[in-house]
């Protein structure tokens, strides 16, 4: 049989493989992809040798939801061009070899070939950046957001990977190299990245998804399937493991077949009987037969006298051993998900891809649409591509046009794509992954067997679920930690929290772990320690899921702007609560930390226009502006009021002014009878030292220090008095729920990553200085128009702090210099005051009319 010529021109049967193929990928998008995309799952771990196991999406509804967010947008449009390039060619065979048509039609394969390769080249862009940019957030729960440099790091990537095999191309050609090996030799290394990619992601992953999809097939449940499977699993299961067990036979086969081909490539010749079966057509080299194994089968199949049953069980074969790897890839793009998804690379092998934090995987919906795309760009294209080389070469390129069969394109598209090169090009591209996959799978080998000793639970979630129902029962109805910190009742929260810590049982250890989750992330956040906070609430939002959501998340959110990430902080903001008003102060905190970028919507200034809390945070940065240390305004008996007391009484402080701290907070005490105020009474043993009374703010320190031992800011105010000689140090503190400097560790290192709001009790170091400006700038006052030069200065303020405080500010200032103040849950939390704030930027925008 001829190959196919190219037909120049419209004619009605060209428009037939377009609307197969539309219908098809449509069928295929709306249908078979969102059902298999149905019960992701992700691990994380929880302890030694334990993970638990939870889905993503437990419906075809959740699977739909996720295709189309925000996140997937390109992810789903480059798989799409990609499905339909491939099936526009795939007709075009079926209507030719159906005798519709008399070949080719130009518009048809001129839409194929660019809907093929865009997405292959972007195929390989993605999974070249995903390997060699490190991610995010390696130290801290990012969100590990693509920013818009980080996407242009991308393609400046890409740009100088094709700038490299081009001049590879052109070395080659200095060498002599025929132009068909230069062109596959070049395409070959286009695409090596994706290629690379796959290989690591499934040999890294394929002792785990072996031992679930063999459980799976006998229909037992497997580690990360916590159910009886149905039939229908169980028949998925069986073929998705036949194809895992095949895959280090083929690599095998294609490792010991390059060997082979390098000593000699003529080593192999098939026997006459195979020559002169009709339809076999004699191939350049036996690589694209399927390596040695393809040429013995072709061999021994060649007995078979029917060729009605010889010739498909060769094809089928010979296509197998080719695309084995690549199978997965356009058929079952959703196991790709899967192994993406569920993240046990670090367990089950070694060379994986880690796109982001199992944990973040499990809480944030915009971290499982960037590995959703991942999986459609990474590898989507490079799929398709081989797919659409294996049918234009299969059987010595039979349907490919050559030489005047091309038409008017003879001299242009096919003088480049010839058939020995795309013959090679297909081959090597096969072999690449199957050779990346060997390797990893063998330096996986190891690890993988060792995934007995580790437990998988993957019945945790739906039990912790139960139990959470009764968990007031179980545990009686206590206060919340966030109404302890706020009434400032620091010592029966840490006492509570020794008590969840010491646990009830293996039957409620899922509930404890996740209580205790809880209880950590509201003390660390109520402690200022932003870090950790946010490390809790990924955490709370991966162990429940949906339960309390909105307080993880305004936690989040919180954590984002403390630490100034104001591009992890934009996805965190549009997840919270329109009509809250605890959101609308975060999103007034974010327009007033990045003014240039964040707009205040109306809808948030109408419900911030008549907050208490609101005003005095507007009047703190009219007062910065100024240069004035305490506010006009009432003071207020409410957590968040009584804050604002004791960050006004820092600035007096700093201002000089201790007596007129004191009389301002003794008065409050007298106004409102206040009787028991640990916070306030350690401010008020060290105005008294700022003052001149040293015992008196001594004598205070040591009542504080017997009645309250574990207070946090009591233990800073003893410990720094210990550390001068005037007391003995307490004991130390059980839980981390303390500060730095009190941990008995090298505080100055770990100080700007523990306490992000928070200026050190001494600097020594220039860093320590820029975070004190950073974290909240009203350090650089001292009474003498120092603020006002700072501020001048941007973000070179810090230079002001180091020369009027160049011993270090006021002792213990850092546990009462608040700045913007918010409220989680009812409890005030501390964002800090960033001295670079743009106050045109913020006056201009109307950020504090309102």
């Amino acid at each position: 049989m001829s190959a196919p010529t190219i037909i120049n021109g419209f004619s009605w049967a060209a428009v037939v493989p377009f609307l197969l193929a539309a219908a098809t990928a449509w069928l295929f998008w709306t249908r078979v992809v969102p059902r298999q995309l149905r019960g992701l799952q992700v691990a994380f771990q929880t302890g030694e040798k334990r993970y638990e196991v939870h889905q993503i999406t437990r419906t075809t509804q959740d699977a739909r939801e996720l295709l189309s967010s925000k996140g997937t947008v390109f992810g789903v449009a480059s798989y799409i061009l990609a499905l339909v390039g491939a099936l526009l060619l795939f007709f075009e065979f079926i209507m030719i070899r159906m005798e519709y048509s008399e070949g080719f039609h130009t518009p048809s394969l001129s839409i194929a070939l660019i809907f093929i390769a865009f997405p292959a080249l972007i195929s390989s862009g993605t999974s070249l950046g995903a390997q060699v940019i490190k991610p995010i957030g390696q130290d801290r729960a990012s969100l590990q957001e693509s920013s818009v440099w980080r996407s242009y790091t991308y393609v400046l990537l890409a740009i100088l990977w094709l700038a490299v095999v081009f001049a590879i191309y052109l070395l080659l050609d200095v060498a002599g190299v025929p132009a068909s090996r230069r062109f596959s030799i070049a395409a070959f290394a286009v695409f090596a990245p994706s290629i690379l990619a796959y290989g690591r992601i499934l040999g890294s992953s394929w002792q785990a998804l072996r031992q679930s999809s063999r459980q799976i097939a006998k229909g037992e449940p497997s580690p990360f399937h916590n159910h009886v499977p149905s039939a229908k699993q169980q028949a998925i299961a069986q073929i998705v493991n036949f194809n895992l067990v095949a895959m280090p036979y083929v690599a095998l086969n294609t490792l010991v077949s390059l060997l082979f081909l390098l000593y000699d490539p003529t080593i192999l010749t098939h026997s006459d009987r195979v020559l002169e079966l009709p339809e076999y057509r004699e191939q350049t080299t036996f690589m694209e037969e399927g390596g040695i194994l393809g040429f013995m089968l072709i061999e021994l199949f060649s007995f078979i006298p029917q060729s009605g049953i010889r010739v498909p069980i060769v094809s089928f074969i010979l296509l197998f051993l080719l695309l084995n790897v690549a199978l997965i890839g356009f058929l079952f793009v959703y196991e790709v998900a899967r192994i993406l998804f569920l993240d046990v690379q670090d367990v089950s092998g070694k060379g994986g891809i880690k796109l982001a934090d199992s944990r973040l995987l499990r809480a944030e919906p915009t971290q499982q649409a960037k590995v959703l795309n991942f999986c459609f760009t990474g590898f989507a294209g490079q799929s398709m591509l081989l797919l659409a080389l294996a049918m234009i070469t299969f059987w010595d390129s039979s349907f490919l046009p050559q030489g005047a069969e091309c038409g008017d394109w003879e001299n242009t598209v096919c003088s480049v794509m010839e058939k020995d090169s795309l013959e090679e090009l297909t081959w090597m591209l096969a072999s690449g992954g199957q050779i990346a996959f060997l390797a990893i799978w063998v330096k996986s080998r190891r690890i993988g067997l060792k995934l007995e000793d580790i437990t998988f639970d993957a019945a945790v979630g739906e039990n912790r679920a139960r139990l959470s129902e009764m968990s007031d029962l179980i545990y009686l109805k206590q206060k919340p930690f966030t109404e302890l910190v706020s009434k400032d009742q620091w010592s029966q929260a840490l006492i509570r929290l020794d008590k969840i810590t010491e646990g009830h049982g293996e039957q409620l250890e899922g509930l404890n772990l996740a209580r205790k989750t809880d209880a950590m992330m509201e003390l660390y956040a109520g402690l200022g320690r932003w870090n950790e906070a946010e490390q809790e609430a990924v955490s709370l939002l991966a162990l429940r899921g949906g339960r309390e959501a909105q307080v993880a998340r305004l936690i989040l959110t919180a954590a984002s702007l403390a630490q100034r990430d104001y591009a992890e902080a934009k996805p965190r903001l549009d997840l919270l609560n329109a009509d809250d008003i605890e959101s609308a102060r975060l999103q007034w905190a974010a327009s007033l930390f990045n003014p240039k970028y964040r707009k205040l919507s109306p809808e948030f200034k109408a419900l911030i226009s008549i907050d208490s809390l609101m005003k005095r945070n507007i009047d703190l940065v009219q007062r910065f502006k100024s240069g004035t240390p305490h506010s006009d305004l009432k003071y207020l008996d409410t957590p968040a009021g009584r804050l604002f007391l004791l960050g006004d009484l820092a600035r007096l402080r700093l201002a000089g002014m201790p007596d007129k701290g004191l009389n301002l907070i003794e008065a409050f005490i007298k106004e409102f009878n206040i009787t028991d105020w640990p916070h306030g009474d350690v401010v008020r043993s060290l105005l008294h030292m700022d003052a001149g009374r040293i015992n008196t703010g001594i004598t205070m320190a040591e009542k504080l220090a017997a009645e309250h031992p574990r207070h946090p800011h009591v233990r800073n105010l003893i410990g720094e008095l210990a550390r001068g000689g005037y007391l003995d140090m307490l004991p130390s503190e059980p839980t981390p729920i303390e500060w730095l400097n009190d941990s008995g560790l090298d505080w100055l290192d770990g100080w700007v990553r523990k306490h992000v709001v928070a200026p050190p009790p001494t600097f020594g170091k220039k860093p320590l200085i820029r975070h004190t400006w950073n974290s909240n700038g009203w350090a650089a006052m001292n009474g003498s128009g120092s603020l006002e030069e700072a501020i001048r200065k941007k973000s070179n303020g810090w230079k002001v702090i180091q020369k009027v405080w160049p011993n270090g500010l006021p002792m213990c200032l850092h546990v009462h210099l608040f700045g913007i103040i918010v409220t989680v849950s009812g409890m005030p939390v501390d964002l800090g005051f960033p001295g670079n704030l743009d106050l045109k930027t913020i006056e201009k925008k109307g950020h504090l009319e309102i």
